[in-house]
């Protein structure tokens, strides 16, 4: 039965008390990295530590994230710890590209997100997820957060290789999950040293990227053989990708290299399906909590959909669903923090950031700062509502980053997010199981753990 709403406060960790050793702060981070914060880190604007061997600031003001993140972005590259624990499986993308080939990686991609492109995978969104609710009963238990994961898979290995009936993308999606479970930052990480140092768990990694590799590797090759016999690239991300070019660059320059493109494929699973799918999971998690807002929810969907399932037109008339993510994002922002390195000394609000400071900017502190949200720790996605989001300082709401880096798919996965919601909320209810203990544990994204059993109940 569903928590009055007064009563409810969604999980997390308590913050860290007590005295912060190294073994402790490095035991902390390793299991859950968002349970390593301590009680003034939810309302200071910055703190700056010593970590190890480096100088490192949270920057957690508005005005500190813009101009690390935007005004002086040049100034900041990604964090070395970070890069060391993406690019095994990510390669040189989107997300660990830096300087001149980042940009120009942006210029190649930035027409494959365009929203005529993205809203052609609007009727795919909806057609995954309705086969989703086929095969659910009253009174099934369901892991919401694997159903979220199934169905983002579905829908992105669709988006990228629906031209080729012949792929088996599902082994992609499991060979990237495998790799994720040996990825976290350990003791050799969080010291700096180099990669040749061992590290648990990358033997298994190694293998899980060497299987997803010769599926994707598979897929370019077969792909390219079949344009060099005349046929279209496809209109599937793939194809996308292989028809690039760069507009900008001098005249008979390429597009991108079958390295680049597998990049980019790997990039899209993680940052494709895992993220939407830990937002929607945690959805799934406050919806079960609070039956005002539920109401709210059907109460629109009934109004908007009339019984049917959403369409692509229906996304700017579902706003209380969209609200719903967005708070969801708020309160479980998948990616719950990045950090950056600065190249040259710098100021900005009085405060002095030394060249080779690490900064630390957290959405998941970001978006519980308690002098930016009215309760911070509570679900209401009235923090939403189109007056409230206008009012509220930028980059106070951080969940796909800023700047010239904010997520490129940003406008896909939104869509994704609420067709999914309005396709499943419109037949079912789900009761979070009885005893079910979820905690959200930081790892590459913020998973519900250790999974989100629920109860499908038909409305």
């Amino acid at each position: 039965m569903a928590v009055a709403e007064a009563e409810f406060i969604p999980v997390r960790p308590a913050p860290m008390r007590g005295p912060r050793n190294l073994v402790k702060i490095i035991r902390t981070i390793r299991d859950n990295a968002i349970a390593a914060w301590s009680d003034e880190a939810y309302e200071r604007d910055y703190i700056f530590y010593q970590m190890f061997m480096r100088r490192v600031l949270l920057a957690n003001h508005p005005d500190l994230i813009r101009h690390v993140m935007l005004d002086n972005v040049a100034n900041y590259v990604r964090d070395p710890l970070g890069q060391r624990i993406l690019e095994p499986g990510l390669g040189n993308g989107l997300l660990t590209s830096e300087g001149l080939d980042w940009k120009r990686q942006r210029r190649l991609m930035a027409p494959i997100f365009a929203p005529r492109r993205i809203q052609a995978f609007g009727p795919l969104m909806t057609g995954c997820t309705v086969a989703l609710a086929e095969t659910l009963q009253a009174g099934q238990r369901i892991d919401m957060a694997e159903a979220m994961m199934h169905v983002t898979l579905d829908i992105i290995a669709r988006s990228m290789f629906g031209a080729d009936p012949a792929s088996d993308v599902s082994q992609v999606g499991a060979a990237m999950d495998a790799y994720q479970a040996t990825v976290k930052p350990g003791i050799a990480d969080l010291l700096g040293l180099p990669g040749w140092f061992p590290r648990p768990g990358a033997a298994k990694g190694r293998a899980a990227l060497s299987q997803m590799d010769t599926i994707i590797n598979g897929l370019i090759e077969r792909r390219r053989s079949q344009i060099a016999k005349g046929a279209p690239a496809g209109d599937d991300l793939l194809g996308l990708l292989l028809a690039a070019s760069d507009a900008e660059a001098a005249p008979g320059a390429k597009g991108m290299d079958d390295r680049e493109v597998r990049d980019h494929m790997a990039t899209f699973f993680l940052a494709g399906h895992e993220t939407t799918a830990t937002a929607l999971a945690w959805t799934w998690y406050l919806l079960s909590q609070d039956g005002a807002v539920q109401a709210k929810l059907w109460a629109e969907l009934d109004a908007v959909l009339s019984g049917r399932d959403p369409v692509w037109a229906d996304l700017d008339k579902l706003v209380y669903c969209r609200m719903v993510v967005e708070e969801a994002m708020r309160l479980y922002p998948p990616a719950h923090s990045t950090s950056r390195i600065a190249l040259a000394d710098d100021e900005v609000m009085g405060v002095k950031i030394a060249k080779g400071t690490a900064v630390i900017v957290s959405p998941w502190l970001m978006h519980r700062h308690r002098r930016y949200w009215a309760e911070p720790d509570r679900f209401d996605p009235e923090n939403f509502a189109p007056e409230k989001a206008a009012a509220r300082p930028r980059f106070t709401f951080l969940p796909f980053g800023a700047g010239p880096r904010i997520c490129i798919g940003m406008g896909f996965a939104m869509a994704e997010a609420v067709l999914i919601l309005a396709t499943l909320a419109r037949r079912f209810r789900f009761e979070l199981a009885p005893g079910a203990v979820v905690v959200p544990v930081a790892k590459i994204t913020l998973r519900p753990q250790p999974g989100l059993p629920m109860i499908t109940r038909l409305r």
